[in-house]
């Protein structure tokens, strides 16, 4: 997996102060993309173990308590899913009771099976891709109406999905 960038406190991502991550590299390519310097697949750096460590070790640093935010680029494209999917379980080892967001353009329906695998430590899932027809910056956690907040948790207890309160 490759990243972008790791910033510590984020009030713009996720309800509350979160650390976020920035995967590098997207293949939908949204017209409009607020971050279109995430798109290259040859951009930004390897993510390590030390980083792992790093996002492990500082989520509550300073006696601020962060939920972990994960966006992009493209965090559950083949090349970053499988990153993806080891920063969420260690994550979730570690810190059950903390919040996981992911953004990702693909529809929830349409998952591969590992990206289904992530399913089980994510709290809130905004799918779909970015569209500009459609942008909207006043909805909560999404840019475009298209775009869903999904309560993972009640979706995979309910076996049907639901979506989050804050999908408004």
């Amino acid at each position: 997996m490759k990243y972008t960038k790791i910033k510590d406190n984020d009030v713009a991502n996720g309800v509350g102060i979160s650390m976020s991550l920035w995967t590098q590299g997207c293949p939908h390519r949204c017209e409009g993309c607020f971050n279109e310097e995430t798109w290259d697949f040859n951009g930004g750096q390897e993510f390590t173990e030390e980083n792992l460590k790093y996002i492990l070790s500082n989520i509550d640093k300073h006696g601020v308590e962060r939920n972990l935010a994960i966006l992009g680029g493209e965090p559950l494209c083949p090349q970053n899913v499988e990153g993806v999917l080891e920063l969420c379980r260690e994550f979730k080892n570690m810190y059950p009771n903390k919040k996981i967001y992911i953004w990702s353009g693909y529809i929830f329906e349409e998952f591969s099976e590992l990206q289904r695998e992530i399913l089980n430590y994510v709290d809130i899932l905004v799918d779909g891709p970015f569209q500009l027809p459609n942008r909207n910056l006043s909805l909560t956690l999404r840019g475009s109406s298209n775009q869903r907040v999904i309560d993972v948790k009640k979706t995979l207890e309910n076996k049907v999905l639901v979506l989050s309160s804050l999908n408004s």
